[in-house]
């Protein structure tokens, strides 16, 4: 009786690790064709999301969290070279209003470089719901430099700001997907 009780016991623990696991196990599963179609297929700029989550040349499909490094990733160099731009188109102006402009951007830029941060740091804790309320909010940055900027000589920058915006956007997409699946 005592071996069949073993098991018994055994098999029980088995099962309770099968129900547990799956809730946490798909975050690390390699994504499919399909996962990146549903996660870009309603982005304003379906073909950069795609571009942009098979980017990273060491791994074809990985998992989303892999996605969401990815995503973080683009998204910061995007925004560190925007803010660069910022401070060279500002220091080539001498149109005050311009100016200003830029300036209220480099504001907007510098608060967006410290949210990734924040981002990166709750992605490497494992709070992925965290690195997607931080992509919204990053969003409401971005949104309000584009709304700053008046000028057609700040085309660069309104060029730079939208690619920013997709880099979030897509960031956005994929830490939602992995919120919704955890």
């Amino acid at each position: 009786m005592a071996p069949s009780f073993s098991l018994s016991l055994l098999l029980s623990f088995m099962l309770t690790i099968l129900l547990i696991c799956p809730t946490h196990a798909h975050k690390n599963v390699q994504v499919s064709e399909k996962v990146l179609y549903d996660i870009c297929h309603n982005h304003a700029d379906s073909s950069f999301c795609l571009k942009a989550l098979k980017s990273d040349p060491s791994a074809s499909l990985p998992d989303l969290v892999g996605l969401t490094n990815i995503s973080i990733n683009l998204a910061d160099v995007a925004a560190n070279k925007t803010l660069e731009l910022i401070a060279s188109l500002k220091s080539k102006t001498m149109d005050t209003v311009l100016a200003s402009q830029y300036e209220s951007c480099r504001v907007f830029y510098g608060n967006i470089v410290d949210i990734i941060e924040d981002a990166k740091n709750a992605w490497k804790a494992g709070d992925y719901e965290t690195v997607f309320v931080k992509a919204g909010g990053i969003l409401t940055y971005n949104v309000d430099c584009s709304d700053a900027l008046t000028f057609a000589e700040a085309s660069s920058l309104q060029e730079a700001n939208k690619e920013v915006y997709n880099c979030f956007t897509t960031l956005l997409r994929v830490s939602k997907r992995l919120t919704k699946d955890s």
